[in-house]
């Protein structure tokens, strides 16, 4: 069992249908924070599988834009069609989710559209579920489906890559479920959250997997970050002993962590960082 997926769950709200008892376990321990009304929920998948975390669809510029009409000045997408696909970016960051849909729909799209608050590094990141009846029945949902993302031209410096869009088949029928990262706001939780190891965030490169808590805590606040802990079986708040092990750890919030402690070491040492 993964331990970044306990922590990312501790951080989503509600995950609705088709998520797993591991999503489940850690819910409580973020959510309890007031989150705006608007922002819909983000469906955390079975691993390795049922999940793909492909990135980017945050690009406010249009695309392939010669000799296909325009979304109008007030839409929050724009959708053109080009051969035979509609081609999506997000121009409205900020819409309500039913916007969203709305346009979606009238282009008959049964396709889900949900804006999660991240950090930086995390913005524009999407997750793509090409077949939501499929994952509900409890089947397996392939990684590569119909819809797929859109690269920017040139070289890309992101971890995750630099897509600009996504291509949806204009004869696309069956349900799908795409969230997109963006920018959390000033005190917003974040719902799609980075590990603290991953490139752009606090412990980029430091091996801070079975070091105690007074340690990986001090290096933290060295950057900025206020720590806090959640433990299997332990209510949320909880203060660990400074020589517990830390396990794993993502940003819960700009400049807040959760880390994941133990009485005992973990048996994987490295984090997940790409150096």
């Amino acid at each position: 069992m993964h331990e970044i997926d306990r922590l990312v769950a501790g951080i989503a709200p509600d995950p609705g249908p088709g998520t797993t008892p591991i999503a489940r376990e850690l819910l409580e321990e973020i959510v309890s924070v007031p989150v705006p009304e608007r922002r819909r929920r983000w469906q955390a998948l079975p691993r390795p599988r049922r999940w793909a975390a492909v990135p980017v669809l945050a690009a406010l510029t249009a695309l392939l834009s010669v000799g296909v009409a325009q979304a109008p000045a007030s839409a929050a997408l724009d959708i053109e069609v080009v051969d035979d696909h509609y081609v999506i970016t997000v121009k409205d960051l900020m819409a309500e989710p039913e916007v969203y849909q709305r346009e979606l729909r009238a282009r008959g799209l049964d396709i889900t559209l949900d804006l999660a608050p991240t950090s930086p590094s995390m913005t524009g990141r999407i997750i793509v579920i090409n077949d939501m009846e499929r994952l509900m029945s409890g089947k397996a949902v392939p990684v590569e489906g119909p819809i797929t993302t859109i690269d920017a031209p040139g070289a890309c410096e992101r971890f995750a890559g630099c897509p600009i869009g996504v291509k949806v088949p204009v004869d696309f029928d069956k349900k799908a479920e795409i969230t997109l990262g963006r920018r959390a706001l000033p005190g917003e939780r974040y719902r799609m959250p980075p590990g603290i190891a991953l490139p752009g965030e606090p412990l980029h490169c430091v091996e801070f997997v079975n070091e105690s808590v007074t340690e990986v805590s001090a290096l933290l606040r060295e950057r900025g970050v206020t720590p806090s802990y959640t433990a299997y079986g332990k209510l949320p708040g909880f203060a660990p002993p400074g020589d517990w092990f830390v396990h794993d750890g993502v940003m819960s919030a700009d400049g807040q962590a959760l880390l994941l402690v133990a009485a005992e070491p973990a048996t994987r040492r490295k984090p997940e960082s790409r150096c």
